[in-house]
């Protein structure tokens, strides 16, 4: 036994019996010296008296510091007992509530007791993880040129050269190094460590070899964190047992491969469906929640892959615990670095020296090598006769070298983006174009996205290069931690202003308080409070949360901080001085809110010339040419929110949303606008003050709260003495940005962006206020001979559709339509009706996503806010249903000739099956069909259609009865009394041969359908139609 080795087990030993001597000698010792310390029956009168007259004894004493001790020894056992379960599940251990230092104790306890275990055990055989995911790179031809290989085609026509093909071309031999291993789904440092070492508790080991590497997603792995995610490729100990290198499968040269993934698979535990595991597969592939329109498609794939492995093989919903269930690629997979990415440490064997380069490369390159594993070649047939981009190892680089490094690299960045150095928005630019890309590859099946310009490449770099996300989640962190202790304090402050960089965080409070939360440090005046300590990795702030939703950044104070402005705050900004800059303030600040990362949800307005049409491409953003637009809308939104605040008695939406995340009224409005609003408009917004709409006006408007005076070098903040270098984004920066976006989903998007350019005009007329929308028609004054009008009509006679100036995704659709048909419905009926069978899992983040997106399409008056856990239709908002209901109604007390007019205009709003919808969307669409919705309104619009070709037969008009009842008859194909209706209208305008058709025809339809045989009235009716002959042989 080696010295290492008797160290462990002696360690190993100690902590088994410190933990022996806590678990079992600590309760033996509190009994045997104390015993029970708590008392046994009520104390009476008399000792209670003789207790206030003698004092307390020292029993009591005792007692008391035994029961202290009681609660210490279960924490200190509860804490081990969860150190325990985590490490014989190979998980991250919980974090528990216990006194500090108590599970930090419990985890050094058991990592000692596992020593023993890796001493005396053999050394262990592992499973070979998967092999990681190749990675498709672009990069310049080297100066050998290559053999022919299959070229994937991208989408703006560059060929790729794909890295599944080999040749038989011997490849070079990769030097001796350091293992790698691909971290997989619920992977841990401790279990990786585990698997290839043999021993969990060297997991810091492996930690401290990876720490400072860049991966390919741009993360920096640092020494405190422990964090990982799916597909990382980490280096582990020279005497790890790390991932077998295996040759990739050679491909067929005739066909254009892609790379190819892993199938992975999962054991089901209590309460799993597949919706919920594949959800959860996808989103730690994508690294971001996914929507139900991602979803279904891989929902699919799972279940489609494991027919073979159901309890019940017709019902994939019934899933056991236990079962396996297999995961196959989403196609979302982080690639697995590059090997030139990182200096590989020296090899303890000498290195094999390297051969000439090869076709196919192996993963990691010898330092000889200068060609890479994939590249990516212009479409012409000649080599470059260079190579751009070595891969020869670089020496190590020294902390004063890696300063000078970063020093220099600040100059690009700011010389790249001009004005525009907004942390904030780069990161909040970058995650666009990140989604769209992966929208792209899933919508385009075996093509890879278009690149970036050549003339935008530089920025394109920029923008990565400035968009510090640890930045933006430390301000996130900071502020939520800050919103959830004034709420806890019943604190009425928020912040106005937030100044942030690296290594210090202040705001500037509306109003002055001296009395700042721990943590926090107040000025002398109270105007300021400044963060002075860092919050604990385990404190038990469950984040995060978004408190400042508005907040944006306005200018910069010095070179590496942010000034913000949380525009919620005052309400209404007003941007004087000089108006170029403060036009190109107020754009940084519209397209800087679209993409804000500190916002889970919100909507922007941007009005007039304060931004053009390219924009278009950002979400979140409605454009008008004027207020009168969306007065209504925001008046309405103001007045709810305020109200809601007021209801639930909370200062501001700051506090508001600390106590309560996703209240549906404190999604907020930001209006960006060129001029300043209507006077009775701004007095009724200023009444509605706190709110959760803001407005920022180019130029001094009365409403103003704050003002900002724009000058070409500094952006001053008068009102607290206060200035910096003002945030600028100019028309054609935004264009620039606006061009890397589309370039990020498809080239061809370019041409749309230039046919936006000639319809621009007539895009905003109708957002704007050249065609001001239709009042609802008031209850009380509605005349009885009109049927209901409404602003915005919910049709569901048909395809169910939401008829307004801007279209509804599926989801928006449902919910929409489910609110409209009940007119009021709960919080909790309304996500089981529009996210139908997700087993009482909780989507009140998206259902407010989803109500932030409607209100955007058809207004806020017709979607109030939620209050009391309810929401309601506005009187604006109805269905075609209830106009179908009016004319039905209308027409009972109306002679025949009067009331076939109303009963025509009622079936033409019958426009197909009632109550359909499209396939994929059936998740949203459940309480259709739940609530028996298509069912019950097919056979009144039959009834209808039935009573209507009645009376045009009574009237004398076949005819007209044929053609009411052929239309409905193609919305309705299977409905027996529609049928025989159209049979008898056919024979009573003496077509005996049409009703033959129509009975033939009903009857294929049934055999398709394979209901059966049709009816026995229309059987009987359709041998009476037989001459005497043919009916006796029938």
């Amino acid at each position: 036994m080696t010295a290492r080795r008797s160290a462990r087990l002696l360690r190993g030993v100690a902590s088994l019996a410190a933990t022996l001597a806590l678990l079992i000698g600590v309760p033996i010792l509190l009994a045997t010296l104390v015993g029970w310390p708590l008392p046994t029956s009520l104390p009476s009168v008399d000792s209670l008296e003789n207790a206030a007259r003698t004092g307390i004894s020292d029993q009591v004493v005792v007692n008391t510091l035994a029961v202290i001790a009681w609660l210490a020894w279960a924490q200190l056992a509860l804490a081990l007992v969860v150190e325990i379960l985590a490490v014989a599940r190979g998980r991250q251990a919980i974090r528990l509530p216990v006194i500090p230092g108590f599970q930090l104790t419990a985890a050094r306890l058991v990592a000692g007791v596992l020593m023993i275990a890796s001493t005396v055990q053999p050394a262990r055989a592992h499973a070979a993880a998967p092999q990681p995911i190749p990675v498709v790179a672009e990069a310049p031809v080297a100066t050998v040129a290559p053999a022919e290989r299959p070229l994937l085609s991208s989408a703006d026509g560059y060929q790729i050269q794909l890295v599944g093909h080999t040749d038989d071309t011997p490849a070079a031999t990769p030097p001796g190094g350091h293992p790698t291993v691909t971290v997989q789904r619920h992977d841990s440092y401790w279990a990786i460590a585990e698997r290839t070492l043999g021993d969990g508790f060297r997991w810091q080991e492996i930690l401290d070899l990876n720490a400072g590497r860049v991966l390919p997603d741009g993360t920096v792995i640092t020494a405190g964190d422990d964090t990982l995610h799916t597909g990382w490729v980490l280096l582990l100990p020279a005497d790890a047992t790390g991932e077998p290198e295996s040759p990739v499968p050679a491909a067929d040269p005739s066909q254009p491969t892609v790379a190819a993934t892993e199938p992975s698979s999962v054991v089901v535990e209590r309460g799993d469906n597949l919706w919920d595991i594949s959800e959860d597969r996808l989103e730690d592939d994508l690294g971001r929640n996914a929507t139900d329109a991602e979803v279904v498609p891989y929902w699919q794939q799972v279940i489609d892959t494991n027919q073979d492995r159901y309890v019940q093989p017709v019902n994939p919903s019934l899933i056991l615990p236990g079962q396996v269930i297999d995961l196959p690629p989403t196609g979302h997979e982080p690639p697995a670095p590059p090997a030139e990415t990182d200096p590989l440490p020296e090899a303890e064997e000498p290195p094999v020296p390297a051969e000439p380069p090869t076709d196919e490369e192996p993963e990691e390159q010898a330092p000889e090598t200068p060609a890479s594993s994939t590249t990516s070649t212009p479409p012409t047939t000649e080599a470059p006769a260079t190579t751009a981009t070595p891969t020869t190892t670089a020496p190590p680089t020294t902390a004063d070298d890696a300063d000078d490094q970063e020093s220099s690299d600040v100059l690009p960045v700011a010389f790249a983006l001009g004005g525009l150095t907004s942390i904030a928005l780069a990161v909040g630019l970058k995650r666009l174009i990140d989604r769209r890309r992966r929208r792209f590859i899933e919508d385009h099946d075996g093509q890879i996205p278009g690149r970036t310009p050549l003339d935008q490449c530089e920025l394109h770099q920029a923008i990565v290069a400035q968009a510090d996300e640890e930045r933006i989640d430390d301000l996130q962190g900071a502020l939520g931690r800050l919103a959830a202790v004034l709420a806890a304090s019943g604190s009425e402050r928020r912040p106005r202003m937030v100044r942030h960089a690296v290594d210090s965080l202040e705001v500037l409070l509306d109003r002055p308080d001296t009395n700042a939360p721990p943590g926090w440090v107040s000025s002398e005046d109270g105007t300021v409070w400044s963060l002075s300590e860092l919050p604990e990795p385990d404190d038990l702030y469950e984040g995060p949360l978004s408190p400042a939703p508005l907040l944006v950044t306005v200018g910069q104070p010095e070179d590496d901080a942010q000034m913000y402005l949380d525009l919620e705050a005052d309400g209404f900004t007003a941007l004087t001085g000089d108006r170029a800059v403060a036009e190109d303030l107020a754009r940084s600040i519209l397209t800087e809110l679209t993409l804000s990362p500190l916002a889970e949800t919100l909507r922007v307005i941007g009005i007039g010339d304060v931004v053009n049409e390219d924009a278009k491409v950002l979400e979140h953003l409605t454009v008008v040419d004027s207020w009168d637009g969306i007065a209504e809308d925001v008046r309405a939104w103001a007045s709810q929110s305020h109200e809601a605040l007021a209801d639930q008695g909370w200062a501001n939406g700051f506090i508001g949303r600390a106590h309560d995340p996703d209240h549906d009224a404190l999604a907020p409005i930001a209006v960006v606008a060129d001029r300043p609003p209507p006077s009775e408009l701004g007095e009724e917004l200023r009444a509605c003050q706190p709110c959760a709409v803001a407005v920022v006006v180019v130029g001094d408007f009365d409403a103003a709260v704050a003002t900002l005076r724009c000058e070409p070098d500094t952006l001053n903040f008068d009102s607290v003495d206060l200035a910096c270098t003002p945030q600028a984004l100019e028309g054609d920066e935004l264009a620039d940005l606006s061009r890397i976006v589309v370039a990020a989903d498809s080239p061809e998007e370019q041409l749309v962006m230039e046919e936006l350019l000639g319809e621009y005009e007539s895009i905003v007329s109708s957002n704007g206020s050249t065609a001001p929308p239709r009042q609802a028609t008031d209850p009380d004054t509605e005349h009885e001979d009109a049927p209901p009008d409404f602003d915005v009509l919910v049709r569901l006679l048909g395809d169910i559709t939401v008829d307004g100036e801007r279209p509804l995704k599926p989801k928006a659709t449902a919910v929409v339509a489910y609110i409209a048909l009940k007119r009021s419905v709960s919080t909790e009926r309304l996500e089981e009706a529009c996210w139908f069978g997700s087993d009482g899992v909780s989507h009140i983040k998206r259902l407010h996503d989803t109500m932030t997106e409607a209100r955007g399409a058809i207004g806020s008056q017709h979607l109030p806010a939620n209050r009391k856990g309810t929401y309601i239709a506005g009187p604006g908002l109805g269905t075609d249903l209830e106009v179908f209901d009016w004319h039905v109604h209308r027409a009972v007390d109306l002679e025949p000739a009067e009331a076939v007019v109303h009963y025509g205009a009622a079936l033409d709003l019958v426009t197909g099956k009632p109550f359909t919808y499209a396939n994929a969307a059936r998740n949203s669409y459940g309480w259709v069909d739940f609530e028996h919705y298509a069912t019950t309104w097919e056979q009144r619009v039959a009834g209808v259609a039935q009573a209507c070709s009645a009376m045009h037969l009574d009237l004398g008009e076949p005819a007209e009865a044929i053609a009411v009842l052929r239309r409905i008859l193609h919305a309705i194909p299977l409905n027996s009394g529609v049928v025989e209706s159209l049979m008898r209208a056919h024979i009573a305008h003496d077509d005996r041969p049409a009703a033959e058709s129509v009975y033939k025809e009903h009857v294929s339809a049934l055999v398709q359908a394979k209901l059966g045989d049709p009816s026995d009235t229309i059987e009987q009716l359709r041998l009476d139609l037989l001459p005497n002959d043919r009916r006796s042989r029938s």
